[in-house]
């Protein structure tokens, strides 16, 4: 806690309270505030790096704050801490990054049609059914949303159907495979992804009827669903794209 000197120095004093400035940047070093700048910080105590100080009165309005070990000179303006940056994982298999919160935000931003509600139940699927097969849930959800259109679908595929990729499409004229829940379609999309990433059993009840026409452990990446999964060359680039976005309009 700051602790207060009532003591003031002598009005004409000048040269003790200089001498007692330049002393303090000697020892240590401090700085100067207002009872303006106390107000702001209200009864609480500012601090400095983890030391106590000692405020001294030179005038009626003026404070010299001595800190043995640091300098600091307080200021209404905060300093603004950037958030630490997440790398980007694009590996098919692993665990995703982002919450839940996260995951649903970016879905009813880009289509506030989809309730922040309904968004969070199926931000949530994903990140279960991801986590019991290994997959990175983040890789997953930003692939329903570049299959679905964030969930606006408009092509073959109708949002009735509970299918988040596409699952059976061949052409425009295929309407793909269709799942009673939205838990199902969303684990036959999981168990489709570590089909192509893994070799490694399913640890829930096979449910994704292409599973047996997948060559295991072909992909190891978005990029390599270019080609494979899709037969745009640049599928793997916009799937990238999302995963940027997602990681930096995270809430």
């Amino acid at each position: 806690m700051i602790k207060s000197v009532q003591s003031y120095l002598p009005a004409k004093a000048n040269v003790k309270r200089y001498t007692l400035v330049l002393l303090m940047i000697i020892l240590g070093t401090g700085g100067i505030f207002s009872e303006g700048n106390a107000a702001y910080y209200g009864h609480s105590t500012p601090t400095f790096r983890g030391h106590s100080a000692l405020m001294i009165r030179l005038q009626q309005k003026d404070f010299v704050v001595f800190c043995p070990a640091d300098y600091a000179i307080l200021s209404k303006t905060k300093a603004k801490v950037s958030p630490p940056k997440i790398k980007i994982s694009l590996s098919i298999m692993g665990q995703g990054k982002l919450k839940a919160s996260a995951l649903a935000a970016f879905l009813h931003e880009n289509n506030q049609a989809v309730s922040i509600t309904k968004a969070l139940e199926i931000a949530k699927i994903y990140i279960q059914e991801s986590k019991a097969e290994g997959v990175n849930s983040d890789v997953a959800f930003s692939q329903m949303c570049l299959e679905t259109g964030f969930l606006r679908y408009g092509g073959t595929v109708s949002s009735g159907q509970n299918n988040f990729c596409g699952l059976g499409v061949f052409n425009k004229k295929t309407k793909g495979l269709s799942f009673r829940y939205i838990r199902l379609g969303i684990r036959a999309h999981i168990q489709h992804l570590k089909a192509y990433a893994s070799h490694k059993k399913l640890h829930n009840k096979l449910v994704d009827p292409r599973f047996r026409f997948v060559k295991r452990g072909s992909i190891k990446n978005v990029d390599g669903l270019s080609g494979k999964w899709a037969a745009d060359k640049r599928y793997g680039k916009k799937i990238r794209y999302l995963l940027d976005r997602m990681y930096h309009e995270k809430g």
